[in-house]
């Protein structure tokens, strides 16, 4: 989406990114996103002499369920405080917000993953599967089981192969 920002209101609309940008360690932030559980990833661009501003985001789902998520949330007060930069924002509960939105959107004449099949829910979920078993494979005992002639079989199998070399990857 593309918005005009306020006459003389860019630096303070650098500032409030900025905060914005550090938001994303803290906390309530981090909670409010795993909340969300859609987010894949947000950017905003600043640009034309600081007078526009371009947001953009890759999200799973509905865009009115994101919508209304992100106003439930700590995400939504900053939404709030960035967004109050830009000409005739009416705030993240104002009930008009998503026609505001809707019509300060472009559609993206292309638009590349690396992962279009994947969910945000699915990365994370793969994320804590790869940790816990990095560290199994980081035991003794996995190594013992790895030594013990009884697991030979197991060990042979493609499958078990391909898991071990792309967990050494």
């Amino acid at each position: 989406m593309f918005t005009e920002i306020k006459p003389g209101h860019a630096d303070a609309m650098r500032e409030d990114l900025a905060m914005l940008a550090d938001a994303t360690n803290d906390e309530r932030v981090h909670e409010a996103l795993h909340q969300i559980g859609t987010l894949h990833d947000a950017r905003h661009v600043i640009f034309d002499h600081d007078t526009r501003h371009m947001f953009a985001s890759v999200f799973d789902g509905s865009w009115d369920t994101y919508i209304d998520d992100f106003a439930q949330t700590e995400v939504g007060d900053r939404f709030d405080k960035v967004f109050s930069h830009t000409e005739g924002f009416p705030g993240v509960a104002d009930p008009g917000v998503k026609d505001w939105f809707v019509s300060h959107q472009a559609p993206a004449g292309v638009f590349v993953s690396s992962y279009p099949d994947l969910t945000v829910q699915q990365v994370w979920k793969d994320q804590r599967v790869s940790e816990a078993f990095q560290a199994v494979l980081d035991t003794p005992e996995f190594r013992a089981a790895l030594d013990n002639p009884a697991n030979a079989e197991l060990l042979a199998t493609p499958a078990f192969q391909k898991l071990l070399e792309e967990a050494s990857a």
